[in-house]
């Protein structure tokens, strides 16, 4: 599943983006790419695959569910699911950190921060 967006629309970089939706980077050295996985469990499968693609003005994220490993030496297929409904949800999920990600800055950038010390008595 993908989901294009102009990249003028990400007010931070997509790997950070990634981070905060919980999403951890590997780098595979067989293939030699970059990626972030989510994992559904304290197991290394079944996991949430996503890649980055920035192509100009706009960026691409790729996702799909890894279930299980290759089981074949050299094989590079492994049994991923790309418009399942739980694809589709964390698809939306990820959205919706993007979403939330411009609420949040345009909600900062109108306040000024009071700065507040370390000592309670501080005026």
């Amino acid at each position: 599943m993908k989901l294009t967006l102009p990249k003028e629309k990400l007010q931070e970089q997509p790997t950070t983006l990634l981070r905060r939706a919980g999403y951890s980077y590997i780098h595979d050295r067989r293939t030699g790419q970059s990626s972030f996985v989510r994992r559904l469990g304290q197991n290394f499968y079944p996991r949430f695959h996503c890649r980055v693609f920035d192509q100009g003005g706009l960026v691409t994220f790729t996702l799909h569910l890894d279930q299980r490993p290759t089981r074949y030496s050299g094989a590079p297929a492994h049994a991923a699911e790309k418009d399942t409904p739980a694809v589709q949800q964390e698809m939306e999920r990820l959205q919706e950190v993007i979403n939330k990600q411009e609420v949040l800055e345009k909600k900062d950038s109108s306040k000024p921060k009071k700065k507040s010390g370390w000592w309670p008595f501080r005026k």
